[in-house]
């Protein structure tokens, strides 16, 4: 029996992931939460958001979807044009004593982008992430964020707020998997080409429902980054599209049928906007699979127009994913 920490008995839609579930709990709505944005070279200390974290008994194994309902973040400070604001949400976990989790253990994921001021009045992530507990124990996972900005100096302080009604949702997965893109698979898409990157074979649970999630960080290669090389002055950013490809399997890996096509996502990374987390999600039926008792999911990252984009992979500090999968069945 799972007990949650500042829990709600209310019944709420997992409106992040696409799914139309109905699922109970979600945790109490976070109070307004000021941040002072970091100078760009400061390192990244999270701030955790109070009101959202969840506390809760896990076996060693067992698996509970994470996402975030009704984030977002909005300046106090008046900002005025090419005074941009990057914020990075996370959720992390960790042992509800405080102690981290086992060394090489994943501990949640991130969602990263540029405030652009003064067309853009405020940041609205959606975090998913699929805990699995390494060991048996009580945990608590819980929303943060880090604000960091080049405007920001001795005599310039920069001040951001999460509005009040934050939530941290979780719900216990009993046919759920995860997957993060390896440090080795980072790739640079050039203009005009489509990448395939993000692929994991997952088995569904007969006659249910699958929701899939490939979430990827992007950045646009500006003249001279250090991110990444091919930018050009001749571009202001780049336009994307991303979407999940799903192509239903037989047990030997051989297709059954053809690929399934996601929601095309489309995405403006302009120069000031820099980097910019393209969330996607795919729900399957069963009917939709065939008979087939696997699926192959990829992500689809096409670079439409402009200069060069990057996708990140690996890890953040603490061990949180950059660009990364997951899916379960209801």
């Amino acid at each position: 029996m799972r007990e949650y920490g500042a829990a709600v008995a209310v019944v709420v839609t997992i409106a992040a992931s696409g799914s139309g579930a109905m699922v109970s709990p979600a945790v109490a709505a976070s109070s307004v939460f000021d941040f002072q944005v970091d100078p760009p070279n400061a390192p990244d200390v999270y701030k955790d958001v109070p009101g959202t974290e969840v506390v809760f008994d896990a076996a060693a194994g067992e698996k509970s979807y994470l996402w975030s309902r009704r984030l977002s973040a909005v300046p106090v400070t008046e900002l005025k044009a090419g005074e941009n604001i990057g914020v990075t949400f996370a959720v992390r976990c960790q042992y509800a004593n405080g102690q981290s989790l086992p060394q090489g253990t994943e501990s949640g994921a991130y969602w990263a982008a540029n405030l652009v001021p003064p067309g853009e009045s405020a940041l609205n992530p959606g975090l998913r992430w699929l805990f699995q507990a390494p060991t048996s124990g009580t945990y608590r996972c819980r929303l943060s964020v880090v604000g960091y900005s080049s405007v920001v100096n001795p005599g310039r302080q920069v001040t951001m707020r999460v509005p009040a009604g934050a939530e941290l949702g979780i719900l216990p997965m009993a046919v759920a998997t995860r997957w993060t893109l390896p440090d080795a698979s980072a790739t640079t898409v050039a203009r005009g080409t489509t990448a395939t990157t993000l692929g994991y074979t997952y088995v569904p649970a007969a006659g249910g429902r699958t929701t899939i999630v490939q979430d990827a960080n992007l950045t646009t290669c500006v003249a001279g980054s250090r991110i990444c090389g091919g930018g050009t002055d001749a571009y202001s950013g780049t336009t994307a599209e991303t979407w999940i490809e799903a192509q239903p399997q037989q047990p030997d890996g051989t297709p059954c049928g053809g690929p399934v096509k996601g929601p095309v996502a489309k995405w403006k990374i302009s120069d000031a906007k820099h980097h910019q987390s393209a969330t996607n999600t795919l729900n399957l039926t069963s009917d939709q699979l065939g008979g087939c008792t696997r699926i192959r999911a990829t992500l689809k990252v096409r670079n439409v127009d402009g200069n060069p984009v990057r996708i990140h992979a690996g890890h953040a500090s603490e061990g949180i994913a950059a660009t990364h999968g997951l899916a379960y069945t209801l």
